[in-house]
């Protein structure tokens, strides 16, 4: 059953809202070529906006797309918002993009309304790219699901007061790429060791250190030993990890295995 949720405002109090203005926004179809950039308050491609900007290629689709965000100057259209998404539709050649015509008549006015549209907005997180990806029948996202119940986590998301339970973990974006390095069969056993090992959260540091270990340092490593020594180290190993790392500035993981695996080497002996 799809489950439906309607929009309704909200009763905030203590704000005083905005006066909406009458000047409504226009939406126009525009060359992107056509489209122009203000360096004065937008920043240049970085290597980041190149490899954004190549997955747009690849990937493009109307579905995925949003009006750029524009506003008329001296007959020109500035891109407040969109210059990728712009970038992209140039490249693929596409002929016309959907503009939305905004009022800004300063650089004043443009920079706010950048920046504005740059920062009131909520970044989705992974547990959500995750759950969309899942209800969408993705392959991948399905695997890594299949990889969760198997071994007995929970993925969930987890905040300060949350009650937690050992198998828990809000790492879902290392797990997924977990998955796609190891495979299902290798990443089960990952996760399976830090579940008999009692961890609770399972945290994206463990994982990594998890699958170091049983992945290329000790590849005949019995995952009860392993779990075994991780359960003994707990979470004062991996607080010590944790400041280890940041005194040394070196990964957390590498802290950790390297604490485990000194652990295996005691219990041998």
């Amino acid at each position: 059953m799809t489950a439906l949720r309607p929009i309704r405002p909200l009763p905030l109090a203590g704000l005083t809202p905005a006066t909406v203005g009458r000047e409504l926004p226009e939406l126009v179809w525009v060359d992107p070529t056509k489209l122009l950039i203000d360096a004065t308050y937008q920043r240049n491609l970085s290597e980041r906006s190149i490899r954004l900007i190549r997955r747009m290629v690849e990937n493009f689709a109307w579905n995925r797309v949003k009006p750029l965000i524009g506003v008329r100057v001296d007959g020109a259209i500035h891109i407040i918002d969109g210059q990728h998404t712009g970038i992209a539709a140039a490249t693929l050649k596409i002929p016309k993009v959907p503009v939305f015509v905004v009022a800004a008549g300063t650089v004043d006015e443009r920079a706010r309304a950048f920046v504005g549209h740059n920062t009131d907005r909520l970044v989705v997180s992974p547990f959500d790219i995750y759950q969309a990806l899942l209800a969408s029948g993705d392959e991948e996202a399905t695997d890594v699901a299949n990889v969760f119940k198997r071994a007995g986590v929970r993925i969930r998301q987890i905040s300060p007061s949350s009650a937690i339970s050992p198998g828990d973990t809000a790492a879902v974006g290392r797990v997924r790429g977990l998955v796609a390095r190891r495979g299902v069969k290798d990443a089960r056993r990952v996760l399976q060791c830090l579940v008999s090992a009692k961890r609770a959260p399972i945290s994206s540091a463990e994982i990594t250190a998890a699958d170091h270990i049983i992945c290329v340092e000790r590849k005949a490593i019995e995952l009860d030993v392993l779990a075994a020594a991780i359960r003994i180290d707990g979470t004062d190993g991996l607080l010590e990890a944790q400041a280890k790392a940041k005194k040394a500035r070196s990964p957390i993981w590498k802290e950790l295995a390297s604490r485990w695996l000194q652990l295996l080497d005691r219990s041998a002996k």
